[in-house]
């Protein structure tokens, strides 16, 4: 996009998927992420599952979104301008009938998963790029990317009807009451984690405009790529961990998410040497000339990359710990709103990138501190410290 779009249009376009994103994550509040746990929790009623989940959803989106056209009509000149619709409508249809890759994760079926990822995101690509070169209007891409999103709901609906086996499955009791005590803390962490994430974004969207959100986007231009890579290996050993804590100790729970987290630093580390020492010909050659105030955030996102290789989330979310996550993000929150006062007039995009890191080692630092309170280990046996230290030399 940033061949065929100026920098404005490009930013313009990042502010639109800025709001979607922000209020998507509210919509859902991670309610197709409890099939996780409670799949392998009701393994001989897993559509019955899936149903309240939809259901859920249904009702959750229905009331952020109600809620969010109100306080937006109330607000002067609005929170999103010129969004409102668009974005309403695209959230709507992108957060119903999309718990697909969840619930392929808790019932082992991950080619699934990858053949429905894969291609809904090629159609994404597809759509976004041949609109741009066709139009370079940004307002025919948003709208595409909706109408894109009515087929999917659609095809979406067909099909789980069509699968829906829940009739002949056994009862699984409250289930919407039990998943709404597992998700509302969980569904409010995320969203807490996505705002502070995002506060940067908001924050230079309103003060210095949308060409200097398109320069941070791209000096954080890994951000979903990194986030889905954990997130995958998260959503993979969930229900595992699930499982074993019916059959094992806590402690060897543990060393099975260990696992986990060597495999992700063996991705991430290198990802993040790479870079820090690359980034301004990372920057330059792929993107342009234009986004060269981008190569300083790449570098301090590095830093950011290492945070993400230590996901304390699968450990908590398998004893039913999801409470201390909105501590986390309200702690990550704080820390990256003063960052950004104090930074955003001196160094302009690099202190949100700056807030961003500091925020993302707060939650860090609580979550692995919750982790050790829940399964009575100590530092030493929090993390495999030696292969750590293996792979950080390597």
């Amino acid at each position: 996009l940033v061949r065929f779009l100026t920098v404005k249009d490009f930013g313009s376009y990042r502010e639109f998927l800025l709001y979607a994103s922000l209020l998507q994550t509210t919509a859902g509040f991670a309610i197709s992420e409890s099939l996780l746990y409670f799949i392998p929790l009701h393994a001989q009623s897993p559509w019955r599952v899936v149903r309240a989940t939809v259901t859920l959803t249904v009702i959750t989106s229905a009331c952020v979104v109600g809620g969010f056209i109100i306080l937006d009509l109330l607000t002067p000149g609005g929170l999103v301008g010129p969004y409102l619709v668009p974005v309403v409508l695209y959230v709507l249809l992108f957060v119903n009938v999309d718990c697909w890759e969840t619930y392929w994760v808790a019932i082992g079926q991950p080619m699934r998963v990858f053949a429905y990822t894969a291609g809904r995101l090629m159609m994404r690509m597809l759509t976004v790029v041949c609109v741009a070169i066709v139009t370079n209007d940004v307002t025919v891409i948003i709208w595409s990317l909706i109408g894109l999103e009515a087929l999917r709901l659609i095809a979406a609906t067909i099909v789980w009807r069509r699968a829906d086996r829940a009739a002949q499955e056994p009862p699984v009791g409250e289930m919407r009451r039990e998943q709404l005590r597992f998700c509302v803390p969980f569904g409010v962490a995320t969203v807490l984690g996505l705002i502070s994430r995002n506060l940067g974004n908001v924050v230079i969207t309103k003060f210095l405009g949308v060409v200097a959100l398109a320069q941070l986007t791209i000096g954080t231009y890994a951000d979903p790529i990194i986030i889905v890579l954990r997130g995958s290996i998260s959503s993979v050993i969930l229900p595992e961990l699930v499982r074993r804590l019916g059959s094992e100790s806590q402690e060897g729970t543990l060393r099975f998410w260990h696992r986990s987290v060597l495999v992700t630093c063996l991705l991430l580390f290198p990802t993040a040497a790479i870079a820090a020492w690359f980034a301004e010909p990372l920057i330059l050659k792929i993107f342009g000339p234009n986004y060269r105030p981008a190569v300083p955030v790449l570098q301090w996102y590095s830093l950011f990359i290492l945070r993400c290789c230590f996901d304390f989330s699968p450990p908590l979310r398998a004893v039913n710990r999801t409470r201390p996550f909105v501590t986390a993000a309200v702690a990550a929150a704080l820390v990256n709103g003063l960052a950004l006062a104090i930074l955003l007039p001196r160094v302009g995009i690099v202190g949100a990138a700056i807030g961003m890191v500091a925020a993302s080692f707060a939650e860090l630092f609580y979550t692995a501190f919750c982790v050790m309170r829940a399964y009575h280990c100590s530092l030493a046996r929090l993390l495999p410290w030696p292969m750590l230290g293996r792979i950080t030399l390597c």
